[in-house]
């Protein structure tokens, strides 16, 4: 019987769409975060970009405390 193994949460990287439903934004807010330097997307090409959960954990804890 093999083991189930999760992704560690310094693997997991989340769209867009699904950060600005995290934080009940708008995509466009998300984009004006990015400009402003303040979140760091992983690009794969010109369309696909993620960010790393860990980034955004670490900013929602930087906000909140």
């Amino acid at each position: 019987m093999s083991k189930i193994r999760f992704p560690k949460q310094s693997d997991t990287l989340i769209s867009r769409n699904q950060l600005a439903k995290r934080w009940s934004v708008s995509k466009e807010t998300i984009k004006r975060r990015e400009r402003e330097g303040l979140l760091k997307p992983i690009r794969f090409n010109q369309r696909l970009l993620r960010y790393r959960l860990d980034d955004i954990i670490a900013i929602e804890c930087a906000c909140s405390g």
